[in-house]
């Protein structure tokens, strides 16, 4: 395979005047499923009277599951179900986009979903482009397959992740190596520790 960059021609149209012979790379964007989200619906069928809405945010659902159950913040069993819906959130995430960080095709997932165009061709130009974007990860869930907003700034990134509550869950057992990785990196730029894109400190792994 060439080197040299992407076709521009293949990444538009799917289709190469120059086939085989071309001397630039061809990359298909890779499909992302829309997930049954049968995580959240075994989550919240555990909950009698609750009727679940999948075409609303999974997170506000839970806080209106709160609502309906009249949970209190500190309420034990809001904690407990709290914890069950953070491992829910992991594992759909996982379900969606893999939990290989040295998986080039999980970071084009995630490209296609912020609308990254055309697809990086190396691991790391892929993972810089998707770090480079101030994007929340409950949203990735919530879209899997598009409209994920992608923000001018980390401030107002911020601003929306604080107003609407979408806060994803750090340390949780089922988190995968992309996650983790993803998490790591986004709270490293919340502390005022990492530049995003191709400025961010560069890593030993490819």
């Amino acid at each position: 395979m060439s080197g040299l960059g992407v076709c521009p021609q293949f990444a538009n149209s799917g289709t190469c005047t120059y086939g085989a012979g071309c001397q630039f790379q061809h990359i298909d964007r890779p499909e992302v499923r829309n997930p049954t989200g049968a995580n959240f619906s075994t989550f919240f069928a555990n909950y009698a009277g609750f009727r679940y809405n999948p075409g609303n945010s999974a997170i506000l659902e839970f806080y209106r599951l709160c609502d309906f159950n009249h949970w209190d913040r500190d309420d034990p069993e809001r904690e407990r179900a709290h914890k069950a819906f953070k491992d829910a959130l992991v594992k759909e995430f996982n379900d969606i986009y893999g939990t290989d960080e040295k998986d080039i095709n999980s970071w084009h997932k995630i490209c296609t979903v912020v609308n990254i165009d055309p697809l990086p061709d190396t691991l790391r130009k892929a993972r810089d482009a998707v770090l480079s974007k101030h994007i929340n990860l409950v949203d990735l869930v919530d879209h899997p397959t598009g409209r994920v907003r992608v923000y001018d700034s980390l401030e107002g990134l911020r601003t929306y992740t604080i107003a609407t509550g979408k806060y994803f869950p750090r340390g949780n057992a089922y988190a995968g190596g992309l996650l983790k990785y993803l998490l790591r990196e986004i709270h490293s730029e919340y502390q005022g520790n990492r530049r995003p894109g191709g400025n961010r400190r560069r890593r030993r792994n490819p």
